[in-house]
């Protein structure tokens, strides 16, 4: 039990310097959330749609912007890594490597749904959609968590290239497309009236999508670290 609480604490160590880091600098979040809201209101102002359409439309845009918006976090967050040596240095610390990866991994999952949260409401007031619903809330937490996990292990793959600000998305949006196809799907269907039986095998591929990166990353985030 100490041991596990230790393993705890290593986990909260590592996601509370990502926050404090990126409370301090205040570039990571706020870089996303202006990414993101351009994109709401550059596709509100060019394309004028029925409301059948719109429907449609405020799912695929909700998951295109996140992706997108995430994508720029774990950028950032692989870039804050590489200065000034603090990758050596969570290395040298004497801790379980999986450790470091769920701490990653929550800390992006924390930045993202930060951007979600406030999307969703902005989405629902420009596309006459409303958003703010218990199981969207449900599939948008599913989504994210699969997306950040599958996103940290590249991340951690791409840090030490020259070329990881362009290496990174062509690693991930091709791997990623069933957590995005499965999390649009499921939100086009709840904005329509669907229940989430209806929804339930798209729910269980975001599930099980987020149980296989988590795998993943227990068993590879030391390797690709030491590599």
């Amino acid at each position: 039990m100490t041991g596990f609480r230790r393993y705890l604490q290593t986990v909260w160590a590592i996601f509370r310097k990502d926050v404090q880091v990126e409370w301090r600098g205040r570039q990571g979040v706020p870089v996303m959330l202006v990414f993101s809201l351009l994109v709401v209101f550059l596709f509100n102002f060019a394309l004028q749609l029925s409301p059948q359409l719109q429907s449609g439309l405020a799912s695929g845009l909700l998951w295109v912007t996140l992706a997108f918006a995430a994508t720029l976090g774990l950028n950032r967050s692989a870039a804050l890594e590489r200065e000034n040596d603090a990758l050596n240095g969570l290395m040298l610390a004497p801790v379980d490597r999986s450790a470091i990866f769920f701490g990653k991994t929550l800390s992006n999952l924390a930045s993202t749904l930060l951007v979600a949260f406030i999307l969703m409401p902005t989405i629902s007031l420009f596309f006459g959609q409303n958003l703010l619903k218990p199981a969207l809330f449900l599939v948008v937490i599913l989504g994210t968590g699969a997306y950040t996990c599958l996103g940290t292990i590249l991340s951690a793959l791409s840090i030490q290239s020259r070329t990881r600000d362009v290496l990174l998305p062509v690693l991930l949006y091709p791997l990623a497309l069933p957590i995005l196809i499965a999390a649009s799907e499921a939100s086009r269907g709840i904005l329509s009236g669907q229940t989430l039986g209806e929804l339930q095998n798209w729910l269980y591929l975001l599930l099980a999508c987020g149980i296989l990166f988590t795998a993943t990353g227990l068993l590879l985030f030391e390797t690709i670290l030491e590599e």
